[in-house]
């Protein structure tokens, strides 16, 4: 939990920032500063490097992370970047320190990776949120759900078209993130446990077919045999495509066949409106 006068780090730990998102990102540090009386310490890998996606190379972004992780004044990390190469890190990251220092990692998209390699190495939850839409379109909305998640230490209610947040109890884990980047994990030490566990799941990009494979993969590595529900976030592109009522029929057809709960929102995914959710064990506090 964040209170006032504490310092939190930023860093693009998969594809780096673009220089033209710098106004962007200068209004949240002073937003934070001024209206939350938070401190921002920037890392030396944020922005894209010359002629480059990246924001550095896998060692230094490595570098810039633990770097956080070692400064005592940092008390919670946000990831503001997405992209492709978080995963890059995984094997160079020292698990035994990022579990000492015990500072909660936020992030979403590809930082689904990161978010969950952590929970599995060092038992510290995260959360899947991106912070820049503190200064996007819905700002006034992501103020209150920033207060009270990350400053009261409470969570925020999700608006369910299928299912009840209520079949989720207090002390149960939530894995997950984007369904895509998930499955990098797959085959790797990194990857954490979905037994009994719930599974959030939601994608920016891919068509019906696309999803399917996902999903696919998912019962093939034993997730969906495993786990005890699935919440589905938002799928933008199924939604463009209107393709929401195949995907309702395909998570059905699994969850006949493996018995699992399911629970369905538009408020978790890459909309400026998403919501803020915990990716760990409910009850333990920050």
């Amino acid at each position: 939990m964040l209170n006032i006068g504490d310092s939190i780090g930023i860093i693009a730990c998969s594809n780096g920032k673009s220089k033209v998102d710098r106004p962007l990102i200068e209004a949240l540090k002073e937003k934070l500063k001024h209206q939350f009386g938070i401190q921002t310490i920037e890392a030396t890998t944020l922005y894209q490097q010359s002629n480059s996606l990246f924001s550095g190379t896998k060692y230094e972004r490595r570098d810039a992370l633990m770097n956080l992780y070692l400064n005592p004044k940092v008390k919670m990390i946000f990831d503001l970047s997405g992209g492709d190469v978080a995963n890059e890190l995984l094997p160079l990251l020292d698990f035994k320190m990022i579990q000492k220092a015990n500072t909660p990692f936020v992030g979403y998209s590809d930082l689904t990776v990161l978010i969950n390699a952590i929970l599995h190495k060092t038992g510290i939850n995260g959360f899947n949120y991106q912070l820049l839409n503190l200064v996007k379109k819905d700002a006034t909305l992501q103020e209150s759900y920033f207060s009270k998640v990350f400053m009261e230490n409470k969570s925020v209610e999700l608006d369910l078209t299928l299912g009840s947040t209520e079949m989720i109890s207090s002390n149960e884990t939530m894995i997950g993130g984007n369904i895509r980047c998930l499955l990098k994990l797959a085959g790797t030490r990194f990857l954490p446990s979905a037994k009994n566990n719930w599974l959030l799941l939601e994608a920016r990009s891919g068509d019906i077919a696309t999803i399917s494979s996902y999903f696919a993969q998912l019962e093939q590595i034993g997730y969906l045999e495993e786990c005890k529900g699935i919440l589905l976030g938002e799928f933008t592109e199924l939604n463009e495509k209107q393709q929401i009522n195949d995907l309702k029929k395909l998570i059905l057809s699994y969850a006949s066949k493996y018995h699992f709960s399911i629970a369905q929102t538009q408020e978790i995914g890459h909309s400026s409106m998403s919501k803020p959710v915990l990716i760990g064990t409910r009850s333990k506090a920050l």
